[in-house]
């Protein structure tokens, strides 16, 4: 099954309590999640794909005998879960979290283009 995620902060601005938003998509179940998130643009990306691997993991029954797929734009984040680059101190604990999940749900996470990535769709305010 296809997920994708995708994490956006939008410019500094203090008349707002969240700087950022997370978002996934599940199109084969017709989910869509989006919700506000305080951090800088990776720690946005990161909290996009755990929400979607938590959401996953509480919802096992939807995704039993199949093989999740996962989609996300930030090369640094999907490099990072993937073993192929090393997260800085402030990214390593996200990092580890996404890597622990692979011992609960076994997943492949890929990179996309911007504009493929389907979680994306309205995050741009």
């Amino acid at each position: 099954m296809k997920c994708y995620f995708q994490g956006f902060t939008r410019v500094e601005n203090e008349e707002f309590d969240f700087n950022g938003y997370v978002s996934f998509v599940i199109p084969e179940l017709g989910i869509r999640f989006k919700g506000q998130y305080n951090g800088l643009q990776d720690e946005c990306e990161y909290a996009s794909l755990l929400a979607l691997l938590e959401f996953i993991e509480l919802n096992n029954h939807l995704f039993k005998d199949r093989r999740v797929e996962i989609f996300g734009n930030n090369f640094k984040v999907v490099s990072q879960v993937n073993a192929e680059a090393s997260p800085n101190r402030a990214l390593e604990p996200f990092c580890n979290m996404a890597r622990g999940y692979r011992k609960k749900i076994p997943y492949t996470l890929n990179w996309i283009p911007s504009d493929e990535n389907m979680a994306q769709d309205g995050l741009i305010i």
